[in-house]
């Protein structure tokens, strides 16, 4: 079924550039890399697909019931990371990072075959994945590209964590972090309104991190086994352990805010709408999408098309304030 619709996917010709449309590759690419939950070596291969069908995996190392489309309801764990499965349990983890890229880029459409049980990890951030996808030519569609208005606020608490979504003119990210003192770690800010050349600057390059105190008890849950000096920052006593140190200043907070890209692309479409956050996660990320859509007077689909005249949406007006305390 998938190879029939990649032939009809690369039929599709490109349209007026005066109305906004959905985007898929134009060839397919690949990339080979470890886990670092699993610590299986996994190749992932992106594939063109037609308008309307969204981003969708294909597990080719099980024969049966391997497709998984992402979705909100598809989603099925928010530990460490933020998993889907469809309804006969086939299952893709850690997908945040590549789903961050997909949005950074645009994309609207993909297919991805994989051949095990999760996105590889690459260096921890989404750089690669945001330079696999222009390797492969993004272009235009014919279908009009859809968004979601967000029409009043929407918001999750749990003790010192919230994250919520409110109505704005445009997309953006304030995300805080707050280590509350852990080993020494102060407060970190970003304020984000985005677009993709600021989101390949300022956010993609932001990796993963974790405490090497909790990494035993990470290891004996069944997780992090392919974490590693080369995917991940490790904070000791307070230190980077990382030889090269630090690619941001706040980095850490970067990568919430990189994370909350793709957590909540999982709704598929872009959001036009501000999400403010303060010590969130993926779960809290889910939550709130969860949250969201089962508000109906809480957003609106919009087409970009018809017209020139069209609001900035989700990428455009690229500006970037960062604090680190």
């Amino acid at each position: 079924m998938l190879s029939q619709l990649k032939n009809k996917a690369n039929s599709i010709d490109n349209s007026s550039s005066f109305i906004m449309r959905q985007k898929t590759i134009s060839h397919p690419v690949s990339y080979r890399g470890i886990g670092v939950h699993s610590a299986k070596n996994v190749t992932i291969s992106l594939f063109p697909s037609p308008a309307d069908t969204g981003i969708v995996f294909e597990r080719v190392d099980l024969t049966h019931n391997n497709i998984i489309k992402v979705t909100v309801s598809n989603v099925v764990d928010t530990f460490l990371s933020t998993k889907i499965a469809n309804a006969s349990g086939a299952s893709v983890a850690t997908i945040e990072h590549l789903m961050a890229a997909i949005a950074a880029c645009e994309i609207d459409n993909l297919y991805i075959e994989i051949d095990g049980p999760e996105v590889p990890i690459l260096d921890g951030s989404s750089i690669d994945f945001i330079n696999l996808l222009e390797s492969a030519r993004i272009r235009e569609q014919k279908a009009p590209r859809r968004v979601i208005r967000i029409l009043k606020p929407i918001t999750i608490k749990e003790k010192d964590r919230f994250a919520t979504l409110e109505p704005a003119k445009e997309f953006s990210i304030h995300c805080t972090l707050d280590f509350q003192g852990r080993q020494g770690l102060s407060a970190e800010t970003i304020v984000f309104e985005s677009s993709s050349q600021s989101f390949r600057e300022e956010i993609s390059k932001a990796r993963t991190f974790g405490f090497y105190e909790d990494a035993q008890k990470i290891f004996a849950a069944g997780l992090g086994l392919g974490a590693s000096l080369d995917n991940t920052v490790v904070i000791d006593n307070g230190q980077v352990m990382n030889p090269e140190g630090l690619r941001y200043s706040n980095e850490f907070v970067r990568h919430k805010a990189l994370d909350a890209f793709g957590d909540l692309y999982v709704i598929g479409h872009p959001l036009i709408g501000c999400y403010r956050a303060h010590n969130s996660g993926h779960t809290l990320n889910h939550k709130l999408v969860k949250a969201l859509l089962s508000d109906k007077s809480a957003w609106r689909f919009e087409s970009l098309g018809d017209s020139t005249e069209w609001h900035p949406t989700i990428y455009s007006l690229s500006k970037v304030h960062s604090i680190s305390a």
